[in-house]
């Protein structure tokens, strides 16, 4: 199978190491170590960095389903299972729908003992121009976002320049290339990890104590243009042990357009 790295540009998925595998039929499968800054204080993997990896590969997959049109993330429904084992995920990606105007699939993340979690997501499918994106076919090989090798490996959150509100649930980041997808706004990937972050931050705020957020819904509503961006958390329910968020990220420097709103749940880590 042949090998060929994609551009820098796709800064996120190179810092989370991403390997797809793509087969002669256009199926797309993808590997993601188990790395300690991807890891909760529990030791389980974070939502937003599996969620990084589902939207890559089901996002590849689209594009291989539909081209020489493009497609873009509408929505993105992620549960976590359970602490992933040994030293990798792989994500395996499948359509329940090709369609005219959207494209929807259905991703399982597995470690060596069987599945981590579960992922949907649908795409808006856009139509072909000249200016967009092109992965190529792709097809019977691997495409390798892990070419080059850290020397310093920040985390995540470090990563993406977040600054988070010691006593009040909010996110703040600056626009910036590390963030980017290919239209230049914030990667899928990286919306999950702001919300998985405020889930968790609001967690920490509701008990006092360590969260894991364990189940996300993200709405993609409009690309981010200009930036600074903030995310603000308001609990909709809380019981003993987890607390249920509404998630909001806004453009500040776009009159604070509204960019994307999430549903997420938080447990305590025991």
């Amino acid at each position: 199978m042949k090998r060929r790295s994609y551009p820098p540009k796709h800064h996120i998925l190179r810092h989370l190491r991403l390997r797809h595998q793509v087969d002669d039929d256009g199926n797309v499968s993808a590997t993601m170590p188990i790395l300690p800054d991807l890891l909760d204080a529990g030791g389980w993997l974070r939502l937003g960095a599996v969620a990084t990896l589902v939207d890559s590969v089901a996002g590849h997959h689209g594009v291989l389903q539909v081209e020489p049109d493009w497609v873009a993330t509408l929505e993105l429904g992620t549960v976590i299972n359970r602490r992933a084992e040994g030293t990798q995920v792989e994500a395996h990606c499948r359509p329940l729908r090709i369609g005219r105007n959207n494209v929807v699939t259905e991703t399982t993340i597995d470690d060596e003992h069987g599945e981590v979690g579960r992922s949907i997501c649908t795409y808006a499918r856009l139509p072909a121009r000249s200016d967009n994106p092109s992965v190529g076919t792709a097809r019977g090989q691997i495409v390798d976002y892990a070419e080059e090798e850290e020397s310093h490996r920040p985390l995540l959150d470090d990563y993406l320049k977040i600054t988070v509100h010691p006593d009040e649930p909010i996110i703040e980041l600056p626009h910036h290339p590390q963030i980017h997808n290919s239209f230049g706004s914030i990667q899928g990937g990286a919306v999950a990890v702001l919300v998985d972050a405020m889930a968790a931050h609001l967690g920490q705020l509701t008990f006092g104590a360590p969260t894991r957020c364990i189940q996300a819904e993200v709405h993609y509503l409009a690309q981010a243009k200009s930036g600074p961006f903030m995310v603000k958390g308001e609990p909709l329910r809380v019981d003993s042990q987890s607390v249920t968020s509404r998630i909001r990220i806004v453009d500040k420097g776009n009159e604070n357009r509204l960019l994307d709103v999430a549903t997420a749940t938080a447990i305590l880590i025991e």
